[in-house]
């Protein structure tokens, strides 16, 4: 996910330019974040177009090249996206170098408290933030694994150098991040129940569950 975006929005300079101006709009909301994920894997699957994109000086050429392609984006929105995420993986990254802060973190009785200590290290980002990058990357294909003789859903660790199992167990005991499905659902109407787990925004199975075997016991 290079593409210049690095140049245009992450370097030190337009990292705090960008850093500052995110904070004058407040209208982002999750299909904007599902909008630029759904670019990226777009721009990852078109050869040319990923190769375009590489050899852009400007970031209007970038949105204009973007928007030739079908994908109708704002400065703003991608540096929300981007800022955002940079924002959570250096907190990740820090309280992995840190076992105070990383005590601190896994200590929080709550989301609101989780936030509140990263901003206090001067991190920003809010809930829901932090509630859809960490569905994202516990649904990748990556990160689950599917190994044990009963069938039982394992989560890797580490996605990348970066341990990530903590805040994922941690969003699913808050209730911000869903749990995994059951393989075999409730003979009830899911109508009946508000709180029930398996209605869609509650639970769902990883893209990697049907790209592997499950060996079951019997």
């Amino acid at each position: 996910m290079y593409y210049q975006i690095w140049n245009f929005f992450l370097k030190e300079d337009q990292y705090i330019f960008w850093k500052k101006e995110i904070n004058i709009y407040n209208d982002f909301n999750k299909l904007t974040w599902q909008k630029v994920i759904d670019f990226f894997a777009f721009v990852e699957q078109n050869f040319f177009l990923k190769n375009q994109l590489g050899e852009v000086d400007n970031l209007g050429r970038f949105i204009d090249l973007a928007g030739d392609n079908g994908y109708c984006l704002k400065p703003e929105e991608l540096a929300w996206f981007l800022i955002t995420r940079k924002q959570i993986w250096n907190l990740f990254d820090l309280a992995q170098k840190t076992p105070l802060l990383k005590d601190q973190l896994l200590s929080a009785k709550n989301p609101q408290h989780f936030t509140k200590i990263a901003a206090d290290y001067g991190y920003y980002f809010s809930i829901d933030e932090l509630a859809w990058l960490l569905t994202e990357i516990k649904s990748s294909p990556e990160l689950v694994s599917i190994n044990n003789s009963v069938g039982e859903i394992l989560t890797v660790s580490n996605y990348g150098k970066i341990e990530i199992g903590y805040w994922i167990w941690l969003a699913e005991e808050w209730g911000i991040v869903p749990p995994f499905c059951h393989r075999v659902q409730p003979g009830t109407f899911l109508s009946q129940y508000v709180d029930n787990p398996f209605l869609p925004d509650r639970c769902f199975l990883p893209k990697s569950y049907f790209k592997q075997h499950l060996v079951i016991s019997h």
